[in-house]
């Protein structure tokens, strides 16, 4: 039915809709932020992608990133993360927290159905579809992120 409602069941009345003038199409992936509790990405049917904030639901920052319906999310370890997502146009997305492309990939020869970053390697994202293929990415790693390396400057 399109709606998105968020349920807390600590309330009286446990689900309240979600209304986002940024989502116009039905949602079809949902992931909260890792690092902030009011705040969330929705996918849907038409390809866009937004994160939205629960408090004011109306100010979402949404951009169309797939030509064709979301199939998943995954944030990143970073510490401003990184948003993967993936879709039936058969791409891998990487967007920061502008929604701003930093990473695409195109080999996949059918939908993208999984995702899951690296606990190891936060530069590497991982990808399988329904081509019976399972893709690893090296996503570069944004400007002022820690490499894992302690360098001194002297």
């Amino acid at each position: 039915d399109g709606r998105t409602l968020l349920w807390d069941t600590r309330c009286p009345k446990p689900a309240t809709r979600i209304v986002c003038s940024a989502c116009n199409y039905l949602p079809t992936s949902v992931l909260w932020h890792p690092q902030k509790s009011d705040i969330f990405a929705l996918g849907d049917e038409n390809g866009t992608v937004a994160l939205v904030d629960t408090k004011n639901p109306d100010s979402a920052l949404s951009s169309t990133v797939h030509a064709r319906r979301i199939t998943g999310f995954a944030f990143s370890t970073h510490s401003s993360p990184l948003l993967a997502s993936i879709s039936e146009d058969c791409s891998v997305a990487v967007l920061d927290s502008d929604l701003s492309e930093v990473f695409r990939n195109r080999s996949h020869r059918d939908f993208v159905k999984g995702l899951s970053w690296s606990p190891s390697d936060n530069a590497l994202l991982t990808t399988v579809g329904w081509d019976h293929q399972v893709l690893h990415h090296t996503v570069p790693i944004p400007t002022g992120e820690a490499s894992g390396v302690n360098c001194v400057k002297e």
